[in-house]
């Protein structure tokens, strides 16, 4: 009796992982929009209405200004594959342009030049999909707050940013 329980069992198990891969294959297909992006089609929309889940608030560490943390948050429809790119770019212009020093006020336009870039590169792609950015810059005893968008005017928003920026440096 336990052999065909064995057996049953391992059938059944046989079955639900067909299914799952069936499904999984099918929303892969189905869901794919180009560009790396997934979600449901949102050609005539500035963003995407009914499939959020496929473009979640993000959000990415820095150590690009002389060692000191900087996080980076986005939510956005497109394909952020070039975001470390813009933002190495910005922090390098910046640099060269004699911003980065010691002085607050730089370090605030710093932070306004990076979110103000981030905005326009994305929006360049696709008008007025990026919903919100926001930057946090810690350097020595300061630390520099960006926000556009939903992070200025929606509060779960902020405080899902300020949960992910409190458990960033415990991983």
């Amino acid at each position: 009796m336990n052999n065909e329980q064995n057996l049953n069992d391992e059938r059944k198990e046989e079955l639900i992982m067909n299914q799952l891969k069936n499904e999984v294959k099918k929303l892969i297909e189905s869901r794919n929009l180009g560009k790396g992006r997934f979600g449901i089609n949102d050609d005539k929309t500035n963003t995407n209405l009914i499939s959020k889940n496929y473009s979640p608030l993000i959000c990415r560490k820095y150590n690009i200004i002389s060692g000191w943390p900087m996080y980076v948050g986005i939510i956005c429809d497109e394909n952020l594959d070039e975001l470390d790119f813009v933002v190495n770019t910005v922090i390098k212009e910046c640099k060269e342009s004699g911003m980065i020093s010691n002085s607050i006020q730089q370090m605030r336009n710093v932070t306004g030049i990076l979110s103000e870039t981030i905005v326009n590169y994305y929006n360049n792609i696709k008008e007025n999909c990026v919903e919100g950015v926001a930057i946090l810059l810690y350097i020595d005893k300061c630390a520099i707050e960006n926000f556009m968008g939903d992070f200025m005017s929606c509060y779960p928003v902020r405080i899902e940013w300020a949960g992910i920026i409190n458990l960033l440096p415990h991983i």
